[in-house]
């Protein structure tokens, strides 16, 4: 019997484990933090900000997109703090309500973009780039309290965060 009890005693660290479970837990929530509209969230090397929302029926000056719904045009400011230059994509941005999530309109956020876009655009340590993202969402969606717009820092969306803008 004494060798079962070793046995036992061997097991002890077991409960050790439970305990680095408990430390991944609180890095994950540390990892997907949330921030308010208006406010600056870093995630990874990249700063994220949703400066304002609006809502339209199409975006474009001489060419135009239509929604199929509402567009729902997020006002965002992306800056590289990082040491090597990045690639901005709107595929990077997904609106949530609830536990549903819709992704962004890429072309229309071509046209509601003067000058700047999200399109597999690089940006450069220290820089900035302001920009539009837009969604095409039903009407009801935007009657929502819960609205969060997730973040993300590359394509494989490693790094993510969110911004309450509703």
């Amino acid at each position: 019997m004494s060798a079962d009890q070793s046995e036992n005693e061997s097991e002890e660290p077991e409960e050790a484990e439970g305990t680095e479970e408990d430390t991944e837990e609180e890095s994950a929530e540390e990892e997907d933090p949330i921030a308010g509209l208006g406010e600056a969230l870093k995630v990874g090397d990249v700063v994220f900000t949703a400066n304002g929302t609006s809502t339209a029926g199409s975006v474009g000056d001489v060419l135009t997109a239509e929604a199929k719904g509402t567009f729902l045009i997020v006002d965002v400011t992306i800056k590289n703090e990082g040491s090597d230059s990045i690639t901005v994509d709107s595929s990077f941005f997904k609106l949530k309500v609830g536990d549903v999530e819709y992704d962004s309109d890429s072309s229309a956020g071509l046209y509601a973009n003067e000058g700047a876009d999200f399109f597999l655009t690089k940006l450069n340590p220290g820089l900035e780039l302001p920009g539009k993202v837009v969604f095409d969402v039903p009407q009801d969606v935007l009657d929502s309290d819960d609205i969060l717009l997730n973040v993300q820092t590359g394509f494989f969306g490693t790094q993510q965060g969110e911004i309450k803008i509703q």
